[in-house]
């Protein structure tokens, strides 16, 4: 009897102890998320923290680099400091989704804000965030400290549904003007302004930077223009149409015949980039740690890495961008091509096709956006006077041919552009400046960088036009015009259905200017042109039309594209035997 009334007397205890535990108010856990990059994409970490048996201390799970591994101690300190100590038991951090390398000390934060939340005398008491990421390096002092690449981080964060971010102060004006909505990103001078946030102080959060950003205009000798350049009517055509389709070009010619000026005073004229390039440039840059304020004034980005620079350098890494990639929406200028290394070259045939730099490494699988614009220079012969009627070429013939050999077939097809840069003679007492110099038909004062400039946007706004009207995208250049649209844009559609022209459109082009060619060498050229460089030449010969605001594309048009392919610049080089002896004699006397 008294054992029965025992029994009912624990059956009643257990029933009291269950329904005060029903009773007792749940404390949600506040999710603690950070970010970690792999490449130029973003990933969200979930950092859980758990009490378990063992030797006290704070134990980390997950394939964390030394530099993750170190913010432990930092966060540590920084709790310290607060009066927030952790308890004498041992404390289990693990990251998810566990598989992925954790790198950077962005994580430093959310360690922080793990670490006290496991804390038992402190609690979050504060409004329920939903979807919260830190991203902060803290000091042992307590302080953030801005992170690189949090351009990146906070449209990672953005794109996976967060709805608040907690950054450092500093790290505020590298997303001065970027669009992250609906996050809201709030930015902390140190870790106690932000626990006070979480419990719902707002008294310490500094907004995001919302000062206008002023748009420097490039005729304001920010960069380098055509004002100060002798440009003969061939040499500003080209820059017009490389800056309004985006098509790569190769400049060959002798020293000082003015390649590099050429080059560097190309941006002046393009178009900057805008709406999501300059997003992805705005990308890029920040995760190489560049300064962000030349684009954010619209000015191009031009790169020009030294002929001894290396693959991964041009190509970039796992984690972080090349030059091909920091020239996004802009220029990479390669002078001295062939001195460039040849495994470098014959890696950027695949990034000039699709924009795009593949990298396979051992880490992971990495995609950079590659769409720039190449813009090469080239001598003819190791001392770069062949041809030159001013100096005499002391290199032997196998000379130039190993450095000619230097750049393959396969590169130079993928160059839209092939310019051969006149030679600049020297001066004779008494002479005028123009015609010592050969440029006879050099471009009038009139043509000024603004002229030049206003025939590219007006180039531009034709071209986007046409882009509507075919379904893909506003802003498309030419240079990337889809295969499938290419006669559509020509306005070469129906060609072949014309009286008196039969067949396919591009052979009737083709056979036409072979006939009608009065240099004497085209014939052979259209004959042996490939595939690749049949397209190139017809994207170039739409641009032209674009210069000229017409619908279909000439034949004018066409035949000057034909006369920029390789195999046509080359022959009026004399590096191929010409039909005329006479243009060989004087191919860089024109």
């Amino acid at each position: 009897m008294e054992q029965q009334e025992a029994t009912n007397q624990t059956t009643k205890q257990r029933s009291a102890k269950q329904i005060a535990m029903k009773q007792r108010p749940v404390v949600e856990k506040l999710v603690i998320q950070g970010l970690v990059r792999e490449g130029a994409d973003v990933q969200l970490v979930e950092i859980q923290a758990a009490y378990t048996r063992g030797f006290a201390g704070v134990q980390l799970l997950g394939n964390l680099t030394e530099v993750c591994r170190s913010g432990k101690e930092r966060a540590r300190a920084a709790l310290e400091l607060l009066s927030i100590n952790l308890a004498a038991q041992r404390l289990v951090l693990g990251f998810t989704p566990a598989g992925i390398r954790i790198d950077g000390a962005q994580m430093d934060l959310p360690m922080a804000i793990a670490l006290a939340e496991a804390n038992d005398g402190f609690k979050f008491k504060g409004r329920a965030f939903p979807g919260i990421a830190f991203a902060a390096e803290l000091g042992l002092q307590g302080a953030l400290r801005a992170v690189p690449g949090m351009v990146a981080l906070a449209l990672g964060a953005a794109r996976q549904g967060c709805r608040h971010m907690a950054v450092a102060k500093d790290s505020l004006d590298d997303l001065r003007g970027i669009d992250l909505a609906p996050m809201e990103v709030h930015g902390f001078t140190d870790l106690k302004s932000v626990l006070a946030w979480l419990e719902g102080d707002d008294s310490s959060v500094c907004g995001p930077v919302a000062e206008p950003v002023e748009v420097l205009d490039p005729a304001a000798n920010a960069i380098p223009l055509f004002d100060d350049m002798d440009l003969t009517r061939e040499q500003a055509q080209v820059a017009m149409v490389v800056a309004a389709g985006r098509h790569n070009l190769l400049m060959r010619g002798t020293p000082g015949s003015g390649k590099t000026m050429f080059a560097q005073r190309l941006p002046g004229i393009m178009i900057p980039p805008e709406g999501r390039e300059k997003l992805r440039c705005l990308h890029l840059h920040n995760l190489a740690g560049n300064s962000l304020v030349g684009i954010r004034a619209g000015l191009v980005p031009f790169r020009s890495p030294h002929h001894g620079a290396s693959m991964a350098a041009v190509l970039g890494g796992h984690s972080s961008p090349g030059e091909i990639s920091l020239a996004h929406g802009g220029i990479l200028f390669l002078d001295e091509l062939p001195e460039f290394r040849r495994d470098l070259l014959e890696s950027l045939r695949e990034p000039l096709e699709s924009a795009e730099v593949n990298l396979a490494r051992v880490k992971g699988h990495v995609v950079w956006p590659a769409g720039a614009v190449l813009v090469a220079a080239s001598n003819n012969c190791p001392c770069g006077w062949t041809g030159s009627r001013v100096r005499r070429c002391r290199c032997a013939t196998g000379q130039v041919v190993a450095y000619q050999g230097r750049m393959s077939g396969p590169l130079l097809d993928r160059i839209d552009i092939h310019l051969n840069m006149p030679e600049r003679r020297r001066l004779a007492a008494g002479s005028d400046s123009a015609t010592a110099s050969g440029e006879s038909d050099s471009v009038p004062k009139i043509m000024t960088t603004s002229s030049l400039r206003d025939k590219v946007q007006k180039a531009a706004a034709f071209a986007r036009e046409r882009c509507m009207e075919l379904g893909i995208e506003p802003g498309t250049p030419n240079a990337r015009l889809p295969d499938p649209l290419l006669k559509v844009a020509l306005g070469w559609a129906a060609f072949g259905g014309q009286a008196g022209v039969a067949g396919d459109s591009v052979a009737a082009r083709l056979e036409q200017v072979a006939k009608e060619d009065g240099r004497g060498f085209l014939a052979d050229v259209c004959r042996s042109i490939s595939s690749r460089g049949l397209v190139r030449a017809l994207r170039v010969a739409r641009t032209l039309a674009d210069l000229d605001t017409v619908e279909v594309v000439g034949y004018e048009h066409f035949r000057q594209a034909l006369l920029w392919q390789a195999e046509a610049a080359a022959r009026e080089r004399g590096d191929i035997n010409s039909a005329r002896p006479a243009e060989r004699r004087n191919a860089w006397n024109r």
